[in-house]
């Protein structure tokens, strides 16, 4: 949990520095008429995104739970301009996170592990709306709908606990269904160079915090 709070305060601190930045880029530009997104985002536009991010919303993960980070790789493609004062982008996502729980009978000293793994597919569309002006500042807010696929394991020092008279058998037969959830997220990508950015999500669903590197071709 406190490494989960760092990289969301980092992320934050980082995102309002690039937003800062980006204003201050955007006032001292000649390029004041350009319209909104014409550089950092627009038609056509395909931007690889790949990075690490923590916490989010899981059905099967509770208080004592450990779990991994998430590893995340979007994909994020301009198809709608003219759209107001920015773009729509239609996408997917791909993301990975790991969960267990450890649990040790205190009168019997069997310990039994429990193993949660989410493979995360995801199909997405954000609104990109580049407020500053900069040709370097993406910003957006989507909405994902994705499809976790789990899969759950048990291992145990407990020779018999896959037996049902075993008081520790539920462990064993324990089932957990794969499941659709929606994410809402609010982002945004700075470029470093013209293909080359750095990526900062924050939502509630598949993560928190995300953050990475992003790749525009």
């Amino acid at each position: 949990m406190k490494t989960s709070n760092f990289i969301t305060t980092l992320s934050l601190s980082i995102l309002l520095f690039l937003s800062s930045g980006a204003s201050a880029q955007s006032s001292n530009s000649n390029n004041s008429d350009l319209p909104s997104n014409t550089n950092a985002f627009g038609k056509g536009t395909n931007v690889l995104s790949i990075g690490v991010g923590v916490g989010g919303d899981y059905t099967y993960i509770g208080d004592g739970y450990s779990s991994t980070p998430n590893l995340v790789i979007t994909y994020d493609n301009g198809t709608f301009d003219h759209v107001g004062p920015g773009i729509i982008s239609l996408g997917g996502l791909f993301s990975y996170k790991g969960a267990s729980y450890d649990y040790t009978d205190p009168h019997s000293g069997y310990y039994y592990n429990q193993n949660w793994n989410y493979y995360i597919l995801g199909f997405r569309s954000a609104y990109h709306w580049n407020f500053t002006r900069s040709d370097r500042f993406d910003p957006y807010i989507g909405l994902m709908l994705a499809y976790y696929d789990l899969s759950y394991n048990v291992s145990s020092s407990d020779p018999d606990f896959h037996n049902p008279g075993n008081p520790h058998y539920y462990y064993y037969e324990n089932t957990y269904n794969s499941y659709l959830a929606l994410s809402l997220y609010i982002g945004a990508r700075y470029y470093l160079s013209n293909r080359v950015g750095i990526w900062l999500e924050f939502g509630y669903g598949y993560s928190n915090a995300a953050l990475g590197l992003s790749f525009k071709f």
